[in-house]
């Protein structure tokens, strides 16, 4: 079936398909495709595109495996300008058979991607020659995403499994109990609880799709008696299409909550064996765990009574019902924005005829459901998780980011206790006020990346200038993923919007959408600033943004437009040519009179939101002023309301006497590109600092600091100044002959050797994300470009983004959690760790872990 036939489906004839009430949907179909195959853990999954659709999804989902590990592993063909030019086909190839070498997996998956949709490349010739010549099953996935939403995506992947995999392998052996899940990805390891529940009742799992899954099982899945789709919304057509080859029938049930469970076990028995002693056996089973249940309920309070406003999609959105039911929780109120119809009869079914069900589900409107409702818990996805940190208000996170299982009896309890805590612990709070080698290019295929596409670079840097509508011009994938990834990392609101090209834009034009786009924002929200960030898929296609931008007059309003594409350059360059390009709009026509006591600040993004306040005070100590540009002091956690303009930071009238700072003060030598602009247009001399951390370089500042006001330094800092020297004293011992090793952006990686070479422990391997001359000047005994795949070896200690977690694990090594995304620690933001107070602690931290480990 074709992807026009596929969508055509879906969103004609909803109430039999299940697909998308509209061509909406939060992200691509690239990033459905891979929420439906990365779960087969035991295949490789290889992205041919730039490194940006990687590293946005890497690691991005709870799916748990025993099958293998290469879900938690990210594999790219790192396209860059000249494979656009040229054509990528041989290094797909040679990444397909790197692959093979380095892992040897049952199956290689390779995806298409924007760009390589766009510029065709012939993805299926390419996997029909690996396969052939690699003795290795090849498949192709085209779903780039600008075809559609990320649920045409889960069709896709699922027409692939259809054409590719299933009924294409012979099982150990049969039962007449054998059944399939359809549209299970073992979430957080949700089948632990589900599995042994159907092996006591004597019912066999014989393919998951896929969850917990290898590639030979789903070769086999059409032996099974039954197929069990548990999200209808993802993977209907699979259940359809076989029924129709295979002649098995399928049922749809839910795993969450005790009524959904029980039920669920009743419908697979019926449907496998309706016989008395088989049937009496399932009854014993349900039975015994309904009585568990309800005695480890009877010990949680906090649950009957209270009110819960959700908003989640697929099977959840009427299964969660039921669980909440369960617990004598009343639901005031659902959002159904990701509900297909059907699940809407569902809900309905529950909460009768005039269900609370409401589709603005945008974030000041889920705060005014939980208000006029009066609800005590929001269940919902991760992403609004930010939203319920603000308010103070109880939250559960229920969908594919979580890291509890909440399948099957045992899940159930898990979810009465998460309500249970966050109800009590938010109970006692008063919610706040309403407000140098390049290692990947040698080996032909990235793999686990630690580069970054430039957009997300870009998309972070306006996120520190006030009253700024940010918008991505490209699929809605790439918004999407970058809002995710943004947001797991500061847990803040992110700012972004996208043009959402689809396949009619790409082929007819997309300048109009965008002309759209911008309108639409001016109108509706009054930004200061509109910026245009252009992805691969528009640069390569064409786009003449900067001639559109030229041509609109939009009163009050500056547009910046940011050439962005993810086959160039990496994160710092993206966030570097952002401030670049703001800086070129506010000074070219601003005055040159120099103000006495004025400095810009130009701090890079390897520094959390604690930091910019820190050094941002230390300018102030000095009876300086201070123009930060960009300021992402504004991600601290102190934002109030929401909008989809940024909040906080630099604003554009501070922006614009950027032109009369005495100097501009720059941290972290990717942004001397910018303070060049400004001294080319306004001749203001700028100085460089390479980190913050090392005591060397805070000297240096301070005594920059010092020179240019003409006041000494505040007793304070002669005092912090004595506790690192003491820290680092202390420490010393732990430090000296260690193996340490860091992955992480450049200028961060250069400013934590710095402090590592002070404290007798150079680093022995260091990795930087993205190619730079400025690699040359971290200090190592080995410095490569490339990716975190080449992290190996014996280390005290492993530095680096929350991805390196499970490395660390497996190398059986301490981690300090530090980069970007640091996503599985609370905190990270607040860290200060520059000057002379936070290198201090950033000492005591490091040596604390190379203590523990002390031989």
């Amino acid at each position: 079936m074709t992807v026009e036939e596929l969508m055509a489906d879906g969103c004609q004839i909803d109430e039999q398909h299940k697909v998308c009430k509209s061509r909406g949907g939060e992200s691509c179909a690239f990033d459905g495709a891979m929420i439906v195959l990365q779960p087969i853990a035991d295949a490789v999954h290889l992205v041919h595109g730039p490194v940006g659709c990687t590293s946005n999804t890497w690691e991005g989902r709870g799916t748990v495996s025993s099958k293998g590990h290469f879900h938690r592993m990210g594999f790219s063909t790192n396209m860059k300008e000249l494979d656009i030019v040229f054509g990528s086909e041989g290094r797909l190839f040679n990444a397909i058979k790197t692959c093979r070498d380095l892992f040897n997996p049952a199956a290689v998956f390779v995806y298409a991607t924007c760009v390589s949709g766009l510029t065709g490349e012939d993805i299926e010739g390419v996997c029909k020659k690996a396969a052939e010549e690699l003795s290795l099953r090849v498949i192709p996935v085209l779903s780039p995403g600008f075809v559609g939403p990320k649920n045409l995506g889960n069709r896709i992947a699922g027409e692939v499994l259809l054409d590719y995999v299933i009924g294409t392998g012979q099982p150990p052996g049969v039962t007449p109990y054998d059944i399939n899940l359809i549209g299970e990805y073992n979430i957080a390891g949700d089948m632990e609880f589900v599995e042994p529940v159907f092996a006591e009742a004597g019912i066999r799992i014989l393919s998951g799709m896929t969850g917990n899954a290898s590639f030979d099982e789903i070769t086999y899945a059409h032996w099974a008696r039954l197929n069990v789709v548990v999200c209808s919304r993802a993977l209907i057509n699979v259940a359809v299409e076989m029924k129709r080859r295979y002649k098995i029938p399928y049922v749809e049930v839910s795993f969450y909550g005790k009524t959904a469970m029980s039920g669920a076990l009743r419908a697979i028995a019926l449907s496998l064996d309706n016989s008395q002693q088989f049937m009496e056996k399932v009854e014993e089973v349900i039975s015994n765990h309904e009585k568990r249940v309800t005695t480890a309920l009877e010990a949680l309070p906090l649950l009957a009574g209270k009110r819960a406003v959700l908003y989640t999609g697929g099977v959840k959105s009427w299964s969660l019902i039921s669980a909440l039911m369960d617990l004598g929780i009343e639901v005031v109120a659902v959002g159904t924005k990701k509900s297909t119809y059907e699940d809407e009869v569902k809900m309905r079914a529950l909460l009768g005829q005039d269900a609370p069900l409401y589709e603005d589900v945008s974030p000041k409107s889920l705060i005014r459901l939980m208000r006029e409702k009066q609800g005590d818990i929001l269940v919902a996805g991760g992403r609004n998780f930010y939203l319920a940190a603000k308010e103070g208000l109880p939250f559960i996170d229920v969908n594919q980011e979580r890291h509890t299982a909440y399948a099957g009896y045992d899940g159930f309890i898990n979810l009465a206790r998460a309500i249970s805590n966050t109800i009590a612990f938010y109970g006692k709070r008063t919610p706040p006020p309403f407000s140098v080698t390049n290692e990947p290019a040698a080996r032909g295929v990235v793999i686990n990346p630690l580069e970054h596409a430039m957009g997300v670079g870009a998309v972070l840097a306006f996120q520190g200038i006030d009253n700024t509508a940010v918008v991505i011009h490209g699929a809605q994938g790439c918004t999407f993923l970058t809002k995710v990834l943004l947001t797991n990392h500061f847990k803040e609101p992110i700012a972004l919007q996208g043009s959402k090209l689809f396949t009619e834009d790409v082929v007819l034009g997309s300048e109009q959408r965008l002309a759209e786009t911008i309108t639409d924002i001016y109108e509706k929200q009054r930004p200061r600033l509109i910026a245009v960030i252009t992805t691969g898929l528009t640069e390569v296609k064409g786009d003449d943004v900067a001639g559109l931008l030229g041509q609109m007059r939009l009163e009050g309003v500056s547009l910046i437009h940011v050439p962005t594409p993810d086959y160039l350059s990496s994160l710092e360059d993206g966030y570097a040519l952002a401030v670049e390009k703001t800086v070129e709009a506010l000074v070219k026509n601003a005055a040159r009179t120099t103000k006495k006591g004025l400095v810009n600040l130009l701090i890079g993004p390897h520094l959390t939101p604690g930091d910019f306040i820190e050094i941002k005070s230390i300018v102030r100590a000095f009876n300086l002023e201070a123009i930060t540009l960009p300021d992402l002091s504004s991600l601290d956690g102190s934002r109030r309301g929401f909008s989809p303009l940024t909040s906080g930071g630099m604003a554009l009238d501070e922006g614009s006497q950027l032109a009369a700072a005495e100097i501009t003060l720059v941290i972290g030598s990717s942004m001397e590109s910018p303070a060049k602009k400004i001294k080319d247009i306004c001749a203001t001399e700028y100085v460089v600092f390479e980190g913050l951390s090392s005591l060397e370089d805070i000297d240096r500042f301070v005594n920059t600091l010092s020179l240019i006001s003409g006041n000494p330094i505040p007793t304070k800092y002669i005092t912090q100044r004595a506790i690192l020297v003491d820290a680092q004293r202390d420490a010393h011992c732990y430090y000296g002959g260690k193996a340490i090793c860091a992955a992480m952006e450049t200028d961060h990686l250069i400013q934590l050797s710095r402090l590592l070479y002070e404290m007798g422990a150079p680093l022995k391997l260091a990795i930087c994300g993205g190619k730079s001359e400025r690699s040359g000047r971290v200090i190592a005994e080995q410095t490569v470009v490339g990716d975190m795949y080449l992290i190996t070896g014996d280390f005290d200690i492993l530095i680096t983004n929350s991805h390196g977690k499970a490395i660390a694990k497996a190398l059986n090594m301490p981690i300090l959690q530090m980069g970007f995304p640091v996503h599985k620690q609370l905190g990270y933001t607040s860290k200060v760790r520059v000057g002379y107070r936070g290198a201090a602690d950033l000492v005591n931290e490091i040596g604390t872990i190379l203590m523990e480990g002390h031989r």
